[in-house]
């Protein structure tokens, strides 16, 4: 007799991450997320859910720094956000997906940004309810899931701090709603008093806090950050994987630079010393970006004024690393080019950028390679040093990359995994 009973839908893990973006190391995390999450919890789909809802818009940080108590107007904006949600069996919600996408042609908000925020535009129409039904949806979809995880994607930092603030807001909903609820895979770079104020008490109510390097840890601590419930563990875009890399091209350097953060601190014209540098030596340079919209209005202007190559748009993440690998060194002061780059096989020489990621990166892989800081004296030679050393010793530098990849993965999955499950269990 044929079984007529309707079959049950399987168990939801909602992964909040960047859905649709246009940064291939975003998207490279994002779906190396989505793997890791499968090994975890094999019986359950993956919902994918974009980060910072846009009803949300309506409410901003400098709302809570005005208030006599931050935090308990932060707990009350929480708990009337969880009074919406609708129950599981809400209708109107997508079907799960597990597709991430990059798209190089989302405009990037940097000219006139402090005037936007001003604005808020989005934030009126927040205010008028227009966003309202999308995000009752999204409750469903949180009441719906065994577990919430939020993947901020490196998103706090102090350069701008409403991202972590959003973050926060879902995270201290999500576990009002009663869900099982971890934040993972970020660097704790904040210094706005009021998230550092609200960051602790929020943690502290969740499941599992991840951060990707010890650096993380100490300002947490300095933030009276209960560790508890804390796991240390590198950006999980270490563990792409990619196809085959073409042919070693030798005598070409690739640079990524990361052009908001320059020009933001001033050193952004430095690195035509660096490209200058190179060229002198003989060495052919290409411009590369895993944020090709962010970057490449300068990359034109270095093309017409040094005749530099530019290549790698329009690659999704694994192409992308297959194209870092078969240069003779890459360059970076983008951390998910640097990441990428030693995936696909290359030396990599790091420049740090506005934190401290890509420093704590190196120090959690291990790498003996120091990482220059462009507001060191000397560093455009340094970057021509480690270049040149990279080459000359390049068999010895990919091996020991190698080996640091294939320890790291291995730990990440026998650290993480665990650690998820038991996360979901102990709320259950």
């Amino acid at each position: 007799m044929r079984d007529t009973a309707p079959r049950q839908p399987p168990p939801e893990i909602a992964l909040i991450t960047r859905v649709r973006t246009l940064n291939k190391g975003n998207q490279a995390l994002s779906a190396a997320w989505v793997g890791l999450l499968r090994e975890a919890f094999p019986g359950s789909a993956i919902r994918l859910i974009e980060r910072r809802p846009r009803h949300l818009l309506q409410y901003t940080l400098p709302q809570l720094a005005g208030a006599r108590d931050p935090y308990r107007e932060f707990d009350a904006l929480t708990s009337r956000l969880a009074r919406l949600a609708p129950g599981p069996g809400h209708a109107g919600a997508p079907d799960p997906t597990a597709t991430i996408v990059l798209d190089e042609t989302i405009p990037t908000p940097i000219r006139f940004a402090d005037i936007r925020a001003r604005l808020n535009l989005r934030g009126w129409m927040a205010r008028t309810g227009r966003y309202r039904r999308e995000y009752i949806a999204r409750l469903a979809m949180f009441q719906r899931a065994q577990f919430v995880v939020l993947n901020p994607a490196g998103e706090f930092f102090p350069r701008s701090p409403e991202p972590a603030f959003y973050y926060l807001v879902e995270a201290h909903v999500a576990h009002k709603l009663g869900r099982p609820t971890a934040i993972v895979n970020h660097t704790m770079d904040i210094d706005d008093p009021t998230l550092r104020a609200l960051i602790p008490r929020v943690y502290r109510e969740l499941e599992l806090v991840g951060f990707r390097d010890s650096k993380s840890i100490e300002t947490y601590k300095t933030m009276g950050g209960d560790l508890a419930n804390v796991v240390v563990s590198p950006d999980l875009a270490l563990a792409s994987r990619v196809g085959p890399v073409g042919a070693l091209r030798r005598n070409t350097v690739a640079i990524a630079i990361n052009v908001p953060e320059g020009t933001a601190r001033g050193y952004c014209d430095q690195w035509l010393d660096v490209i200058r540098g190179l060229q002198a030596h003989g060495l052919e340079v290409v411009l590369v970006s895993n944020e090709f919209p962010s970057d490449l209005t300068y990359y034109e202007q270095l093309r017409r004024t040094l005749g530099v190559k530019i290549e790698g748009g329009a690659l999704d993440y694994d192409r992308y690393a297959a194209l870092l690998g078969s240069f003779d060194v890459v360059v970076s002061s983008r951390m998910h080019t640097a990441i990428l780059g030693m995936v696909g096989g290359a030396p990599v020489v790091a420049v740090e950028g506005a934190s401290f990621k890509i420093t704590g990166l190196f120090q959690e892989l291990g790498l003996a390679g120091p990482v220059i800081r462009p507001s060191s004296p000397g560093w455009a030679q340094a970057v021509i040093t480690q270049v040149l050393h990279a080459r000359t010793h390049r068999s010895e530098v990919v091996s020991e990359i190698a080996s640091k990849l294939h320890g790291i993965r291995t730990r990440i999955g026998e650290l993480l995994v665990p650690r998820l499950r038991a996360a979901e269990a102990a709320a259950a």
